[in-house]
């Protein structure tokens, strides 16, 4: 699932920094296992072995992966999910993972995923439906998309949420063995030592780095590689 990861933290911490990052600026993930966090700066030792700090900026959220269900999704929840194609054609769920209401429009849209058999697709629940056992079934999602292709297919990154050249929908298959996953946003009070973390540094014009969220372990679960 590190496609998953790389697809939305990027978004997440890297677009909202763009005009204040220098022109050889080129966001690479940093994991490892956080040593202090005090006055917005956070030391972390690398899972290479080096130790790195960064600064927090004032909006900048602090996340956490939590465990769920397909039963916990329900109609106008806010969804990021990775699918492929199967052989009937059908579009299969890899991961999904549920936004708080705050992040309602990150990312919004249809476009490839890291691997290029797979599409990402972040957008609204209209219908969820159990079909598997009770543990899985099917999502029907709209969302807005930058433009509807040659084949009329709305595809791309929303603008804005829930803003967009075109509408589109999608209907895919959750499995009993897709992960489905929450993003929990909570406080730097969450930021002790010890705990896993992971997040884009962005190296600003001033020579300061910063970032604008982080993903850490709480609860137990760690970030998604």
């Amino acid at each position: 699932m590190r496609f998953v990861f790389a697809a939305m933290a990027a978004a997440l911490y890297v677009l909202p920094a763009a005009a204040e990052m220098t022109p050889t600026a080129a966001p690479e993930r940093i994991t490892g296992t956080i040593v202090s966090y005090a006055a917005s700066t956070l030391t972390v030792k690398t899972a290479k072995g080096a130790t790195t700090t960064v600064t927090l900026v004032p909006t900048a959220k602090v996340i956490a992966n939590q465990k769920s269900s397909f039963n916990t999704i329900k109609q106008n929840d806010f969804v990021s999910l990775t699918a492929a194609a199967g052989k009937d054609g059908k579009l299969k769920a890899k991961e999904v993972r549920v936004f708080p209401e705050p992040m309602r429009g990150f990312g919004e849209g249809q476009y490839p995923g890291d691997k290029t058999v797979e599409t990402r697709i972040n957008g609204t629940v209209s219908e969820a439906a159990t079909t598997v056992k009770g543990k899985g079934g099917t999502l029907k999602l709209s969302f807005r998309a930058a433009a509807a292709n040659a084949l009329g297919i709305c595809s791309g990154h929303a603008p804005a949420p829930g803003k967009g050249g075109c509408t589109g929908d999608a209907e895919i298959l959750v499995t009993p063995a897709t992960p489905v996953t929450a993003w929990v946003l909570g406080d730097p009070t969450w930021l002790e030592a010890g705990k896993a973390v992971s997040f884009y540094p962005i190296s600003r014009r001033d020579g300061k780095n910063v970032t604008y969220g982080v993903i850490v372990e709480h609860d137990g679960v760690k970030p998604i590689p």
